[in-house]
Order: structure tokens, then sequence, then C-alpha cells
């Protein structure tokens, strides 16, 4: 048995595998020593009737290569001996991607009446699994693991015949999809990560994290021919894929956000998150700070006027109004100094509050694609 080619997407099985036939015709035996003790002999296939075969599951042109000659011992014990390379119709369940698939052959004959002929194998499960693994032509993406033999019966309409099913199991190696998507991708996303959590500029990170999503949608490509176009149960590999991308898509929308944010200090997200870290408090002190600044300002005024009206060239003095308007712009100044540095770091603390929900959706994702590859 050698499993040639599994095709996902069609759900098909190419197989190549023997099929040795023996049967009893009464009516050629011999007495060995009536003909110089030959007791085995070569004759052509078509010296005698031979049963028709067919595969039930085939979907394609079947290629049998019959060999031209069987053989017949003295008690009538007839051999055959056949090579099928065929295409079968399997049931693939690609939900876990890499688990074991089990696909069934079954041999009858749709000539004959289930009466007629009775197939039997004559070998034990144990027999054909070692013989199985001892011919194996093949060794590729798919390992053969095991088969299994059921005695079947076919009905059509009223007729029914007689055959023998083969249940071969089949598991995916996964080294070759560990080393070419899940690895790759899982670096792709750490990656993102660390540039998310970097101190570079937000337009830098943006187009690092293009530049990294672009390179996930290449692995995913990998998949196209694979999955089945039918299938209502998405493979896990596929939700992996999809939760990487999902991931990568909110961190560039995240860092889209937060430059967003800091174009423009006065954003209304932005005075929000200023108003839950004690704004109330620093509207406070601020005001304290005023009326001070206020009072001292209101004494200084007053010594000015008294000043300018005793002297007599006071009436015409204008340090005064200079004056105010200087401690004007000082006090704009350092409150806008202020709402800046108060901007930034909210801005900071809205980022690593981002940074943490970010990664623990993460490790959600990550627990619940654990969870259903292992159950």
């Amino acid at each position: 048995m050698s499993i040639l080619l599994v095709t996902e997407k069609l759900q098909t099985v190419t197989v190549c595998f023997f099929v040795n036939m023996e049967w009893e015709n009464v009516f050629v035996t011999w007495n060995p020593q009536d003909f110089c003790n030959i007791s085995k002999l070569k004759l052509p296939v078509d010296t005698f009737w031979s049963p028709y075969i067919v595969i039930y599951e085939h979907v394609d042109e079947e290629k049998s290569l019959n060999r031209p000659y069987l053989s017949i011992t003295h008690n009538g014990i007839i051999t055959i001996i056949q090579e099928h390379r065929v295409t079968i119709a399997c049931n693939l369940k690609m939900h876990k991607f890499l688990d074991t698939q089990t696909c069934s052959i079954t041999l009858f004959s749709d000539i004959v009446h289930a009466t007629d002929i009775i197939f039997l194998p004559n070998q034990t499960t144990e027999e054909v699994n070692k013989s199985s693994t001892f011919y194996q032509l093949t060794d590729g993406e798919w390992k053969f693991t095991n088969i299994n033999i059921i005695p079947d019966s076919l009905k059509s309409n009223e007729e029914s015949s007689n055959g023998i099913t083969y249940e071969i199991s089949m598991k995916r190696r996964p080294i070759l999809y560990v080393l070419n998507l899940i690895f790759p991708s899982c670096a792709l996303y750490l990656l993102d990560m660390t540039i998310l959590y970097s101190s570079s500029s937000y337009e830098d990170k943006i187009s690092f994290q293009l530049s990294l999503i672009i390179g996930e949608s290449v692995l995913a490509l990998i998949l196209k021919d694979i999955i089945p176009t039918s299938s209502d149960d998405p493979p896990v590999i596929v939700m992996f894929f999809i939760d990487i991308f999902v991931l990568m898509i909110m961190g560039v929308l995240e860092t889209c956000l937060l430059t967003q944010l800091k174009k423009q200090p006065l954003h209304p997200i932005l005075k929000a998150t200023k108003l839950l870290r004690c704004r109330k408090q620093a509207r406070t002190a601020s005001g304290n700070l005023l009326s001070k600044q206020g009072d001292s300002l209101t004494e200084t005024a007053r010594g000015q006027e008294e000043s300018r009206d005793s002297s007599p060239l006071g009436k015409g003095n204008t340090e005064l109004p200079m004056l105010t308007g200087r401690m004007n712009a000082e006090g704009q100044q350092t409150g806008t100094q202020a709402e800046l540095q108060e901007s930034e770091s909210a801005l900071l603390v809205l980022e690593k509050v981002l940074f943490c929900s970010h990664l623990l959706l993460s490790l959600l994702f990550s627990i619940i694609i654990t969870v259903q590859w292992s159950s």
C-alpha cells in the first residue's frame, strides 16, 4: 500500500496497492506423481475464468496492471496478482488539519450475485499491516498508519453483491507546515508586537506593520489550494491565520488612533482621558495660583497708580499696561506648556493601555486555538 497523492480541495486520494486473489477450481486438478511431480504451473490469465473486481469509491480512470500469467496448483488453487493505481473519494475532515484521516477501499464484483461469489480476506489485519508497511513505495507528506479489514455487502435495487472493505488510516506529517506556516506566522506577529511597543515614530510603525501584514498574506496563500471550498467547519489553522490577521489590523488601527491624537491634543477622547487623571485637582491648584498672581498684580497696580498720582508726570506713565500685558502673555504660555505636557502624559498612558489590551487579547486567542487543536 502506497499513498501517492492527497488532494484536500477535491477530497480525493490516489493510492497504489496489490490485490492477491485466490480461488479454487475443482475442475482443474491432477496428481503430481502422474506428471513428473509437477505441482504448480504458470499459465496465461485468459486460460481460466477470473473474477471481475470493481472499486466502489473510485472517481477517476482506474489504472490496473494485470500480470499476464496466473499460477495454479495441483489441487485447483488459482492465484492471480493485480496492481491497481486508483483515485478514490475520501471524506477528509480538515478541522484539525494535522490529524489522522480514514479512507475506505471497497472491492466487489457487480456481475455476479452475492450468493455466487464470496469475498474473504486471506490475511489477518496484522499481516496486512505488516506487508503494507514493508512494501510501502513512497514516504511523502502522508504516512500510512493502519489498515482494517471489514467484510461488506452492497445492495442496488433488488440485487446485492458481496465485497470486502479496507479502511486505510493515514496521518499528515506536520513538520512541513510548522516550518513553512506556523513558525513564520508566529515570528511575524512577535515582530508586530515589538514594533507596537517600540519608541519609533507612529508613521514608521504604521509602514512596518503594513509590511508585516503583506508578508502574512503571502503565507496565507499557501492554504488556498489546500482547504476545501465546501468545508462548513473551518480548520483550526485557518482560524489561526484569521486571528493573526485581526490582531495585526487592530495594531495598525491603534497606531493610527494614537497618531491622530498626537496631531490633535484637544481631541475629545484625550480630554476624557485627562478627566480620569484627576483634572479637578489640577484645576484647583491652577486656580489658587492664578488668584495669588491676581492679588499681587492688583497690589502692584495700586502702588503704580499712587506713585503716578503723586508724581507730576504720573498721569502719562505707560509702564503699567505694558507690565500687565507681559504678565498675561507669560501666563498664557505657561498654561499652554502645561496643557501640552498633560496631553503627552495622557497619550503615553493611553498607549500603554492599548498595548496591554492587545497583549491580553493575543493570549486569549492563543488559548482558544490551543484548546481547539488539542480537543
